[in-house]
């Protein structure tokens, strides 16, 4: 009989537990996997040695007869390993020994062999799965890759297979164990033998599994690794077969196409190619539909997540064919019973409801709150069970919970009573949402007991501040009722209290002791507490010092956190493989800068129309004209600092709305401040706008067609009755007679506003100004003017006049190419050059292409020394560094190319992206090319490369 342990006995250590589990651990290799491993091992030991003697092994042998008594010990121990056994000392020196047998057996020539091999290879790495990053397997992926293009099938099949299964370990590996597997797929030309595997598939000569093998390899490998993408959708002839297995095979063909798709659509440029395929996308709202599987329901609302990221997949998705996508999304969420569709449905309509459309009626109408109020409540009876459940119950952290707030937030904040009206007055389930939202959120914040972290509070909390922010009545009023409800017990200090805690917080000297989710989570309660209670009893002059010294320390980014940080049902699978032309996030990366902007805008605007500094009494806004100086002059120069930096949409929206309540109504911009002085100069005026008490006000009928078309009368008479010169020569000047009711005041302010994009309306022009905005259509300006909020996910205007360039007659010459001129042109009507995105497209173009995208930017360098063109130089000096830093292939070329311009600076930024190539470019002749000069400055460049390396 075992003793019992006295009370007294100590505890063991931690050494002594690790032999104890060791030991437990030993009784999982019975006799039976004993036997095969010692069998095993007599096998590899006929092969198996030490290069060296003492160090690295290394497979000898080449006799047939060895290798595949080894490969059938290697078959046998495999099959008899199960995941506990995977975690032994033993067994992993076995596999490791396995590896290096099968990397050199996969060598021979011996079909027969070969085909054990492939075989063996397979039935090993399928048993050790994810563990497989653990061990060398370099070489191993080196020896299956080469047998992708054998001639025997099943070979190529099995070693697909296999290798698959060892790149699917890989996605969560560290970067340089990925560059290293990625250099040896390119070697042995993983890509190319897949890609030519589908593209010579024929159902009449090959198995159905050759081509699904090929398809679910390729798709691994473009998941990890981005610049394996190009190679595949630009190839028109592989992705035209992939369309037509896509739209004709049977579903199991169809769910691999579809995650290859994914895989594929990660890069922009690829996404663009799928989304030309007009039978694409209903083939996906099809593969959405219950009388499929839900593994290809799930496959094809992944694909749809991906194309949702990009703006030009979120229009082609949810334009013309939202209908069957909406459908299938309501679908998949209303399995209950089935998770992962419900997961990968709610992630799907997260992203398609971010942007206002036709199709957030489309939910609507198929009962969206009803499904959502199913999600939350699960198994409960009632609304209160429902809160319980989510508060106390281990579920409520269930992923898909916060996918179900985001859910709603969009569908609020884009809401119009219209849509309400497809519910036909059904919102008692929506009235339940709001409640559970704002219960949730209330005591999530403020129950510091609570079991849940601080990072769940966040999706809750930022639903309610979104329906506070709808324009749709119903659903504010519903919200303001329930959030006030919950937070009345709370008493009249509680904003005080989140004020100070705020103050605290942000005015601490190390950057360590920021509590970040704290500090957000502040901002969006009081910014609901704010828009809910108006007549709240904030220190105004206290909370705006408090909040400019956060917005601040947020664009030193001294303050910083992603939503993706505070909100972990953001963190999955497709961040961070991504690859050219992502659409950033409307509210900006980083959300403490956002709320603070809406905590700033929602406690101004809400100020009673009385000057708050000399109580004079206002028309609109916070601060008259004689104060506004004087007030919060560092908060107001913050602010338009940070108007005319690189910002979110969101961000920029906001900004420019709390300076409005200053009377500063517009987006600064270069172009814009160039224009003011055309506004200015009668020399080129063809417009004169007649004023009822007969002044007249000059403008420029191109300028105008382009920013306030509404001033002008229709193009047809316009084209028709004005004449650019009388006969005399001199400009002609179409006169437009205005309304009696326009006043000359107002109209200058419109003029300055379609001239700069920005405009001074000080408070006693307002009304005036607002209304012949409303007329001209600017809505940008009259959104500001009549204080509404920002439209969430709205873009921020972009100051141009190239719609203008229809009307335009120019003619002159300058010596510069075609290209160059083009580009030239567009500088003048946008006052930003045309890019060249630095994108997979860009890396894989020949030197001569490249070349011929670069030398333009040399040209235009040029002219803009003689021109005095501001900005050009250096615009076409970012162009050609983030080309050329992205690829070298043409720099030599260019080098020579912008030297013989004399353009220095370009030479230099050339130089410096192919510094690193020297000894290489030295030895192969190519420096040759270049004068003396220009070699002496490389060489230069590469010392001081050379020693910053060391």
């Amino acid at each position: 009989m075992r003793p019992a342990f006295s009370a007294t006995m100590p505890a063991p250590s931690g050494r002594e537990k690790g032999r104890r589990k060791g030991a437990a651990a030993e009784h999982l290799l019975t006799d039976q996997v004993l036997s095969l491993r010692t069998r095993l091992h007599d096998a590899l030991a006929l092969g198996l040695t030490k290069s060296d003697g003492h160090g690295a092994k290394k497979w000898q042998s080449t006799d047939a007869g060895v290798q595949s008594h080894v490969l059938k010990a290697v078959s046998a121990f495999a099959g008899s390993l199960s995941n506990e056994m995977l975690k032994l000392a033993p067994i992993k020196e076995s596999i490791s020994d396995i590896l290096v047998a099968l990397e050199g057996i996969l060598k021979t020539e011996n079909v027969s062999v070969l085909i054990q091999a492939a075989d063996a290879s397979l039935k090993l790495v399928s048993c050790i799965g994810n563990s497989a990053r653990q061990y060398p397997i370099l070489e191993m992926v080196s020896s299956l890759s080469c047998q992708l293009s054998a001639a025997q099938l099943r070979i190529a099949v099995s070693c697909a297979s296999a290798l698959t299964c060892i790149l699917n370990s890989l996605v969560t590996a560290r970067t340089s164990s990925q560059a290293e597997i990625w250099v040896a797929l390119e070697k042995t030309n993983a890509v190319a033998s897949a890609i030519s595997a589908i593209q010579n598939y024929t159902c009449d000569l090959h198995p159905l599994n050759y081509m699904t093998e090929m398809i679910s390899l390729l798709r691994s490998i473009l998941w990890i690794w981005p610049s394996s993408r190009y190679h595949v959708w630009s190839n028109c002839n592989l992705m035209a077969k992939l369309a037509h297995y896509f739209l004709s095979a049977e579903t199991t063909v169809a769910a691999k196409i579809l995650k290859l798709y994914a895989a594929l659509a990660l890069c922009g440029n690829g996404a663009i190619i799928l989304l030309k395929d007009e039978e694409l996308i209903p083939k996906i709202g099809d593969l959405m539909g219950k009388s499929h599987p839900s593994v290809t329901r799930i496959e094809a609302l992944k694909l749809c997540q991906v194309l949702l990221r990009s703006s030009r997949g979120y229009n082609q998705l949810m334009t013309s064919h939202y209908q069957p996508i909406v459908q299938g999304i309501i679908n998949a969420m209303s399995e209950t019973d089935e998770k992962s569709l419900v997961t990968e449905g709610c992630r799907t309509a997260s992203l398609a409801l971010r942007y206002y459309g036709n199709h957030h009626r489309c939910f609507w109408s198929n009962s969206i709150d009803e499904v959502l109020y199913k999600i939350l409540a699960g198994s409960c009876s009632s609304e209160h069970q429902t809160h319980q459940m989510l508060l106390l119950n281990r579920d409520s952290k269930d992923i898909i919970n916060p996918y179900v707030w985001d859910i709603l937030g969009y569908l609020a904040v884009h809401c119009n009573n219209e849509y309400l009206s497809v519910r036909k007055r059904k919102n008692s389930l929506l009235q339940a949402l709001i409640f559970c939202a704002c219960s949730l959120a209330a005591d999530l914040t403020q129950n510091s007991s609570m079991k849940f972290s601080k990072k769940e509070q966040e999706p809750p909390l930022r639903a309610v501040l979104m329906m506070l922010l709808s324009p749709s009545q119903y659903i504010f009023s519903e919200a303001s009722s329930k959030f006030l409800e919950v937070v009345l017990p709370l008493g009249d200090d509680y904003m005080n209290i989140l004020l100070s805690s705020l103050e605290s917080n942000v005015t601490r000297n190390l950057t360590a002791s920021f509590d970040c989710v704290k500090i957000m989570t502040n901002l969006m309660n009081l910014a609901c507490l704010v828009i809910v209670q108006p007549n709240h009893s904030l220190s105004m002059r206290n909370a705006v010092n408090v909040l400019s010294t956060i917005i601040k320390k947020c664009l030193h980014d001294l303050l910083y956190i992603t939503r993706s940080n505070v909100a972990s049902h953001l963190q999955f699978c497709f961040d961070g493989s991504s690859c050219c032309y992502l659409t950033e996030e409307w509210e900006g990366e980083n959300i403490i800068l956002f709320y603070g902007l809406v905590m700033t805008y929602n406690l101004l605007r809400r100020v009673s129309f009385v000057c708050i500094h000399c109580r004079k009494t206002l028309d609109v806004g916070i601060v008259c004209h004689d104060c506004r100086e004087y007030y919060s002059e560092d908060l107001v120069r913050v602010l338009e600092h940070a108007l005319c930096q690189n910002l979110s949409p969101g961000p920029k929206s906001y900004i420019a709305h709390i300076l409005s309540l200053f009377g500063l109504c517009g987006f600064p911009n270069k172009l814009g401040e160039k224009m003011r002085n055309a506004l200015c100069d009668n020399e080129l005026v063809d417009l004169a706008l007649l004023l009822g008490d007969g002044e007249s006000l000059s403008a420029h009928a191109a300028i105008l067609s382009a920013r306030c078309p509404k001033l002008l009368p229709s193009e047809k008479s316009l084209v028709r009755d004005g004449k650019m010169t009388d006969e005399h020569g001199r400009r002609s000047v179409y006169h437009v007679r205005m309304s009696d009711r326009v006043e000359s005041h107002a109209l200058k302010k419109i003029l300055e506003y379609a001239y700069t994009g920005f405009v001074m309306v000080d408070d006693d022009i307002v009304k005036p100004v607002r209304t012949l905005a409303k007329y001209c259509h600017l809505k940008s300006l009259q959104e500001m003017l009549q204080k509404e909020e920002p439209r969430w996910n709205s873009g921020c205007p972009r100051y141009d006049v190239t719609s203008a360039l229809e009307l335009a007659e120019y003619s002159f010459s300058v010596p510069v190419g075609w290209e160059a001129l083009n580009k030239l042109v567009q500088w003048f009507y946008s006052g930003e050059l045309p890019r060249v995105p630095p994108d997979c497209r860009w890396k894989n173009m020949s030197a001569e292409e490249q070349l011929s995208h670069l030398k333009p930017y040399a040209e235009l360098s040029s002219l803009a020394e003689f021109w005095f063109l501001e900005g050009v130089k250096e615009e076409s000096l970012e162009v050609v560094t983030s080309c050329l830093n992205s690829s070298t292939n043409a720099s030599l070329e260019f080098i020579s190319f912008a030297a013989n311009l004399g353009q220095w600076e370009l030479v230099e930024a050339a130089i410096t992206s192919v510094a690193h190539l020297y000894p290489r470019l030295r030895d192969s002749g190519q420096l040759e090319q270049l004068d003396e000069d220009v070699l002496n400055m490389l060489r230069t460049e590469y010392v001081r490369y050379s020693q910053h390396v060391m």
